[in-house]
Protein backbone atom coordinates (compact mmCIF):
# COMPACT_ATOMS: atom_id res chain seq x y z
CA UNK A 1 0.00 0.00 0.00
CA UNK A 2 1.47 3.33 -1.07
CA UNK A 3 0.02 4.98 2.01
CA UNK A 4 2.04 2.71 4.30
CA UNK A 5 5.22 3.96 2.66
CA UNK A 6 4.22 7.61 2.77
CA UNK A 7 2.41 7.69 6.13
CA UNK A 8 5.31 8.86 8.24
CA UNK A 9 7.32 10.49 5.48
CA UNK A 10 8.41 14.09 5.70
CA UNK A 11 5.57 15.00 3.37
CA UNK A 12 2.89 13.35 5.51
CA UNK A 13 4.36 14.72 8.74
CA UNK A 14 4.40 18.19 7.21
CA UNK A 15 0.73 17.92 6.21
CA UNK A 16 -0.15 16.60 9.68
CA UNK A 17 1.71 19.52 11.29
CA UNK A 18 -0.37 21.97 9.25
CA UNK A 19 -3.58 20.19 10.26
CA UNK A 20 -2.48 20.30 13.91
CA UNK A 21 -1.70 24.01 13.70
CA UNK A 22 -5.00 24.95 12.05
CA UNK A 23 -7.18 22.99 14.49
CA UNK A 24 -4.98 23.56 17.57
CA UNK A 25 -4.46 19.86 18.30
CA UNK A 26 -1.40 17.70 18.87
CA UNK A 27 0.58 16.41 15.89
CA UNK A 28 0.09 12.81 17.02
CA UNK A 29 -3.68 13.31 16.88
CA UNK A 30 -3.34 14.93 13.46
CA UNK A 31 -1.27 11.99 12.18
CA UNK A 32 -4.12 9.67 13.16
CA UNK A 33 -6.12 11.27 10.34
CA UNK A 34 -3.71 9.60 7.89
CA UNK A 35 -4.13 6.24 9.62
CA UNK A 36 -7.93 6.39 9.53
CA UNK A 37 -9.08 3.68 7.09
CA UNK A 38 -11.97 5.87 5.95
CA UNK A 39 -9.53 8.44 4.57
CA UNK A 40 -6.63 6.29 3.33
CA UNK A 41 -7.92 6.02 -0.23
CA UNK A 42 -8.15 9.77 -0.76
CA UNK A 43 -4.72 10.32 0.80
CA UNK A 44 -3.30 7.46 -1.29
CA UNK A 45 -4.51 9.00 -4.52
CA UNK A 46 -3.37 12.48 -3.57
CA UNK A 47 0.16 11.36 -2.68
CA UNK A 48 0.43 9.20 -5.81
CA UNK A 49 -0.63 12.04 -8.09
CA UNK A 50 -3.93 10.39 -8.92
CA UNK A 51 -7.57 11.35 -8.48
CA UNK A 52 -8.50 14.81 -7.28
CA UNK A 53 -5.69 17.34 -7.06
CA UNK A 54 -7.18 18.78 -3.88
CA UNK A 55 -7.94 17.58 -0.37
CA UNK A 56 -10.04 19.34 2.25
CA UNK A 57 -9.75 18.44 5.93
CA UNK A 58 -12.49 19.57 8.33
CA UNK A 59 -12.76 19.07 12.09
CA UNK A 60 -16.38 19.58 13.09
CA UNK A 61 -19.44 18.03 14.69
CA UNK A 62 -21.33 15.45 12.61
CA UNK A 63 -24.47 16.69 10.92
CA UNK A 64 -27.36 15.49 8.83
CA UNK A 65 -29.34 17.09 6.03
CA UNK A 66 -33.06 17.25 6.79
CA UNK A 67 -35.83 16.65 4.26
CA UNK A 68 -36.18 20.42 3.87
CA UNK A 69 -32.49 20.70 2.98
CA UNK A 70 -31.43 22.31 6.26
CA UNK A 71 -28.26 21.30 8.11
CA UNK A 72 -28.93 19.81 11.54
CA UNK A 73 -26.21 19.13 14.12
CA UNK A 74 -26.44 15.58 15.47
CA UNK A 75 -24.82 16.60 18.73
CA UNK A 76 -21.76 14.35 18.52
CA UNK A 77 -18.19 15.28 19.42
CA UNK A 78 -16.13 17.01 16.70
CA UNK A 79 -14.49 14.59 14.29
CA UNK A 80 -12.36 14.73 11.17
CA UNK A 81 -13.74 14.73 7.65
CA UNK A 82 -11.47 14.38 4.61
CA UNK A 83 -13.04 15.14 1.25
CA UNK A 84 -12.38 16.42 -2.25
CA UNK A 85 -14.84 19.23 -1.51
CA UNK A 86 -17.81 17.77 -3.35
CA UNK A 87 -19.99 16.14 -0.70
CA UNK A 88 -19.09 17.31 2.81
CA UNK A 89 -20.27 20.77 3.90
CA UNK A 90 -17.83 22.99 5.77
CA UNK A 91 -19.43 24.17 9.01
CA UNK A 92 -16.57 25.98 10.67
CA UNK A 93 -12.90 25.92 9.80
CA UNK A 94 -10.96 23.75 7.37
CA UNK A 95 -7.60 23.31 5.70
CA UNK A 96 -6.97 22.54 2.04
CA UNK A 97 -4.05 20.99 0.16
CA UNK A 98 -3.69 21.44 -3.60
CA UNK A 99 -1.33 19.29 -5.66
CA UNK A 100 0.44 21.23 -8.44
CA UNK A 101 2.37 18.37 -10.02
CA UNK A 102 1.33 16.84 -13.37
CA UNK A 103 -1.38 14.14 -13.15
CA UNK A 104 0.11 10.73 -12.40
CA UNK A 105 3.35 12.08 -10.95
CA UNK A 106 3.78 11.05 -7.27
CA UNK A 107 4.65 13.74 -4.77
CA UNK A 108 8.18 13.86 -3.45
CA UNK A 109 7.91 12.04 -0.08
CA UNK A 110 10.79 14.11 1.30
CA UNK A 111 9.22 17.43 0.38
CA UNK A 112 7.55 19.86 2.73
CA UNK A 113 7.47 23.59 2.09
CA UNK A 114 7.83 23.38 -1.69
CA UNK A 115 5.82 24.19 -4.80
CA UNK A 116 4.42 20.65 -5.20
CA UNK A 117 1.66 21.24 -2.66
CA UNK A 118 -0.12 24.48 -1.81
CA UNK A 119 -2.17 24.80 1.36
CA UNK A 120 -4.38 27.25 3.16
CA UNK A 121 -7.11 27.73 5.73
CA UNK A 122 -10.82 27.87 4.95
CA UNK A 123 -13.80 29.31 6.80
CA UNK A 124 -17.53 29.07 6.22
CA UNK A 125 -17.45 32.87 6.33
CA UNK A 126 -14.81 33.21 3.63
CA UNK A 127 -17.23 34.90 1.18
CA UNK A 128 -17.81 37.63 3.76
CA UNK A 129 -14.08 38.01 4.38
CA UNK A 130 -13.21 38.02 0.69
CA UNK A 131 -15.94 40.57 -0.05
CA UNK A 132 -14.55 42.86 2.66
CA UNK A 133 -11.01 42.60 1.29
CA UNK A 134 -11.99 43.14 -2.35
CA UNK A 135 -14.76 45.74 -2.07
CA UNK A 136 -13.57 47.70 0.96
CA UNK A 137 -9.81 47.54 0.51
CA UNK A 138 -8.61 46.73 -3.00
CA UNK A 139 -11.42 48.18 -5.14
CA UNK A 140 -11.19 51.67 -3.60
CA UNK A 141 -7.42 51.54 -4.15
CA UNK A 142 -7.83 50.53 -7.80
CA UNK A 143 -10.50 53.18 -8.37
CA UNK A 144 -8.15 55.88 -7.06
CA UNK A 145 -5.17 54.90 -9.22
CA UNK A 146 -3.75 57.78 -11.24
CA UNK A 147 -2.65 57.37 -14.86
CA UNK A 148 0.99 57.36 -13.77
CA UNK A 149 0.30 54.57 -11.27
CA UNK A 150 -0.39 52.17 -14.15
CA UNK A 151 3.17 52.55 -15.42
CA UNK A 152 3.72 50.99 -18.85
CA UNK A 153 0.37 49.17 -18.77
CA UNK A 154 -1.43 49.83 -22.05
CA UNK A 155 -4.95 51.27 -22.10
CA UNK A 156 -6.42 48.04 -23.46
CA UNK A 157 -4.85 46.01 -20.65
CA UNK A 158 -6.03 48.55 -18.09
CA UNK A 159 -9.60 48.38 -19.41
CA UNK A 160 -9.56 44.58 -19.42
CA UNK A 161 -8.23 44.41 -15.86
CA UNK A 162 -10.71 46.92 -14.44
CA UNK A 163 -13.59 45.25 -16.28
CA UNK A 164 -12.76 41.79 -14.91
CA UNK A 165 -12.01 43.18 -11.44
CA UNK A 166 -15.28 45.12 -11.28
CA UNK A 167 -17.22 42.06 -12.42
CA UNK A 168 -15.58 39.91 -9.74
CA UNK A 169 -16.28 42.54 -7.06
CA UNK A 170 -19.94 42.74 -8.06
CA UNK A 171 -20.31 38.96 -8.12
CA UNK A 172 -18.91 38.80 -4.60
CA UNK A 173 -21.46 41.35 -3.40
CA UNK A 174 -24.28 39.42 -5.05
CA UNK A 175 -23.04 36.14 -3.55
CA UNK A 176 -22.92 37.71 -0.10
CA UNK A 177 -26.40 39.17 -0.56
CA UNK A 178 -27.67 35.74 -1.56
CA UNK A 179 -26.19 34.16 1.57
CA UNK A 180 -27.58 36.86 3.84
CA UNK A 181 -31.07 36.54 2.38
CA UNK A 182 -31.27 32.77 2.48
CA UNK A 183 -34.84 32.70 3.84
CA UNK A 184 -37.64 30.17 3.67
CA UNK A 185 -41.02 31.41 2.47
CA UNK A 186 -44.19 29.87 3.88
CA UNK A 187 -45.82 27.64 1.23
CA UNK A 188 -49.52 27.88 0.48
CA UNK A 189 -51.90 25.10 1.48
CA UNK A 190 -52.14 22.54 -1.34
CA UNK A 191 -55.88 22.21 -0.70
CA UNK A 192 -56.27 25.34 -2.82
CA UNK A 193 -54.83 23.67 -5.93
CA UNK A 194 -58.28 22.88 -7.45
CA UNK A 195 -59.38 26.48 -6.80
CA UNK A 196 -56.21 27.78 -8.46
CA UNK A 197 -56.95 25.57 -11.48
CA UNK A 198 -60.50 26.95 -11.64
CA UNK A 199 -59.18 30.51 -11.44
CA UNK A 200 -56.66 29.84 -14.23
CA UNK A 201 -59.57 28.48 -16.30
CA UNK A 202 -61.36 31.82 -16.02
CA UNK A 203 -63.65 31.26 -13.04
CA UNK A 204 -63.97 33.92 -10.28
CA UNK A 205 -61.49 33.45 -7.40
CA UNK A 206 -62.70 31.67 -4.29
CA UNK A 207 -62.97 34.20 -1.43
CA UNK A 208 -61.33 31.90 1.12
CA UNK A 209 -58.42 31.23 -1.24
CA UNK A 210 -58.11 34.92 -2.10
CA UNK A 211 -57.95 35.97 1.56
CA UNK A 212 -55.45 33.24 2.45
CA UNK A 213 -53.18 34.08 -0.48
CA UNK A 214 -53.32 37.77 0.42
CA UNK A 215 -52.04 36.95 3.92
CA UNK A 216 -49.26 34.76 2.53
CA UNK A 217 -48.16 37.38 -0.01
CA UNK A 218 -48.05 40.03 2.74
CA UNK A 219 -45.86 37.72 4.82
CA UNK A 220 -43.55 37.10 1.85
CA UNK A 221 -43.22 40.83 1.20
CA UNK A 222 -42.15 41.48 4.79
CA UNK A 223 -39.54 38.71 4.65
CA UNK A 224 -37.86 39.74 1.41
CA UNK A 225 -37.83 43.51 1.93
Amino acid sequence: NFFDIMAMSARAKWMAAIIADVFKIGEIEAQEVFRNHSFQAIFDDFLKGQGSSRIFVYHQSPYKVTESGDIADTGGAPEFFVTDGEKVKLRGKGVYFVRTTPPGKPLNPSGSFDSEVLFGELSEHMVTSLNTIINQVFKPMVDRLEITDWGVCEDEQKKEFTSVFDKFANELKEALKSLQTNITLEPYDRKYDPMVADFMAGKPPNNEMFNQFSLIFSSWSEQIQ
